[in-house]
């Protein structure tokens, strides 16, 4: 009974020990991961299509293409430009809170030379 216990406590911290840390469980996801904010994410973007959609990080948007400005709820429809770019749309208040205030990603430090 001892030796059989003693086994039982080796193989289970052995898998303990093997096991991942939780340090990526809820911060520092991968695109492709289910999220609940956009903070969780690597890219700071997590988005989902429908209101009923399982959220997921992804990449932030490329330019020309649609993006969000802000959103008030941390889940984007259309995720934010990358660094340099600047989104160019609607940014009414009622836009924010229905989350439908999209646009397109510009490089404006390019036209203006």
């Amino acid at each position: 009974m001892e030796k059989a216990l003693a086994l039982l406590l080796t193989a289970l911290l052995a898998a303990a020990y093997a096991a991942p840390g939780p340090r990526n469980l809820f911060i520092n996801l991968d695109e492709g991961e289910i999220c609940l904010n956009s903070m969780q994410c690597k890219s700071r973007c997590c988005q989902h299509n429908t209101i009923l959609g399982i959220a997921r990080c992804t990449h932030k948007a490329w330019e020309n293409s649609e993006c969000s400005p802000k959103t008030l709820y941390g889940i984007y429809y259309r995720c934010p430009c990358e660094r340099g770019l600047t989104c160019e749309g609607d940014r009414s208040i009622i836009g924010a809170i229905t989350n439908t205030n999209y646009g397109i990603c510009l490089d404006t430090g390019r036209s203006k030379q």
